[in-house]
């Protein structure tokens, strides 16, 4: 399961045809936004020591992003088309995460965005440079 959060969060900030270019869980590619949701709520409630008064906003948040998201994961717009609305919805929701999360539990949040978006590319890098073979 530890693997399959960082590729879940990853995947949310992706277009859907990233899901397969970075080798992507099919469990990540196939799940519901609310599954997505509850999953990375769980992440985030142990890497950021969500309070109990933050856990259910920052739940609404999550599920709110993952069903925007989904039309876009699974829309058949052209890939710049969706990571253009991948990004404006992450955007909103850092926004909204911002007047819940605190300073410091925000920017744990980017650094661990940051990370994982970095990950991603290298492993994409690796795809290419494999002649596509994980």
């Amino acid at each position: 399961m530890n693997r399959l959060l960082p590729a879940l969060l990853l995947a949310l900030a992706l277009p859907p045809g990233a899901f397969a270019q970075a080798g992507l869980p099919p469990a990540v590619a196939s799940s519901t936004p609310a599954e997505r949701a509850k999953i990375q709520t769980a992440l985030m409630k142990e890497k950021l020591a969500l309070t109990p008064e933050q856990l259910p906003r920052v739940e609404a948040i999550n599920l709110d992003t993952a069903q925007k998201m989904d039309p876009v994961l699974k829309g058949s717009e052209r890939p710049l088309q969706k990571a253009r609305a991948a990004r404006q919805i992450e955007q909103d929701k850092d926004t909204k995460l911002q007047g819940v999360l605190t300073p410091a539990q925000f920017q744990t949040w980017q650094a661990s965005q940051a990370e994982m978006k970095q990950e991603l590319e290298q492993k994409l890098i690796e795809k290419r440079a494999t002649g596509g073979t994980p």
